[in-house]
């Protein structure tokens, strides 16, 4: 696998205890997922390598992996620091009306009239709702806030989303 449709869940940022377990950083909203893992690939500055899971343990706001013939400390060093990537398409199926990030950006987005406001280029969490970056091709852009009364409807088949904006949002 070249790593080109991978999504990174995790970063190993360290080796710990001698018997090769790593550290990672879970970069998913659920850690728990680690535990359902049977394979990862180790993307680093060597390229792309696949690692068989052997055991996950939480550990404070981290996760310990350890991978089948790493058994040691030197073993686990050699891995060095890398994205721990599942494929994309082996990812949970979300429930209807929920999405990853990466299928939200990149959405062109319209009004509910018809008016095309652009691409949205960043989702930002903000705590209570989300809130999508969209931009123009003026380089203009518009904060739409993630909520089912302002986002209408999403099509990823058609890369659009529709939106519903509160009065005045628009205005200069």
């Amino acid at each position: 696998m070249d790593g080109s449709d991978l999504i990174a869940v995790g970063e190993i940022v360290k080796c710990q205890g001698i018997k090769g377990e790593v550290k990672v950083v879970p970069l998913t909203d659920d850690p728990r997922r680690f535990a359902k893992l049977k394979r990862v690939f180790l993307k680093s500055l060597l390229g792309v390598k696949e690692l068989q899971v052997e055991s996950y343990r939480p550990f404070r706001q981290f996760v310990l992996l350890k991978f089948k013939g790493i058994d040691d400390l030197n073993a686990a060093e050699a891995l060095g620091r890398g994205l721990l990537c599942i494929p994309r398409n082996e990812r949970p199926k979300l429930p209807p009306g929920r999405y990853y990030l990466d299928e939200i950006e990149g959405l062109t987005v319209f009004t509910t009239s018809g008016e095309m406001l652009g691409r949205v280029e960043q989702v930002i969490q903000t705590g209570a709702n989300d809130v999508y970056l969209v931009r123009n091709n003026d380089r203009k852009e518009v904060l739409i806030p993630a909520l089912k009364s302002v986002v209408r409807e999403i099509d990823l088949s058609q890369s659009k989303m529709l939106v519903d904006l509160p009065e005045g949002l628009l205005d200069e």
